[in-house]
């Protein structure tokens, strides 16, 4: 099975996340295709992006208020993926929260926790509950 996208929650995934950007561009070169998530608005969204410096990296975007829902649902995740002409399979979200985590697992994609926005109890359950497990982006690149 061959990662053809990964949709990432931004705010809760890239902000202030040490190497993300490496990542970002190894799944880039991999010719994985990358969406953003956010409960943002558009403008914030793409400035955030901007500021650090991956705006470029990420095919599209969609906002919660565009998907008319949150990211505790799966309905984004759904249309983010289907924006990337991908499927289930071959999908993984990079959340940051429970409620992100659950809403990628209820659209049936794979998902990985992401450590830094959860408090203690919350990432125990992510880290239950998730297919993969980013405790450091770090540690994501030396996995290969």
């Amino acid at each position: 099975m061959r990662l053809q996208s990964a949709v990432f929650c931004i705010e809760d995934t890239l902000v202030e996340r040490p190497d993300a950007d490496k990542v970002l561009s190894i799944l880039k070169m991999e010719g994985v295709w990358l969406y953003g998530v956010t409960a943002l608005t558009r403008d914030a969204a793409e400035a955030l992006l901007r500021t650090a410096g991956v705006a470029d990296d990420f095919r599209g975007l969609i906002t919660a208020r565009e998907a008319a829902c949150t990211l505790a649902d799966g309905t984004i995740y759904e249309k983010a993926m289907r924006r990337l002409r991908s499927e289930p399979r071959d999908t993984i979200v990079f959340a940051g929260r429970l409620d992100e985590l659950r809403g990628a697992k209820a659209a049936g994609l794979r998902a990985a926790a992401v450590a830094g926005a959860a408090e203690a109890d919350e990432w125990t359950t992510m880290c239950a509950e998730a297919d993969e497990i980013v405790e450091h982006y770090a540690d994501f690149l030396l996995r290969g």
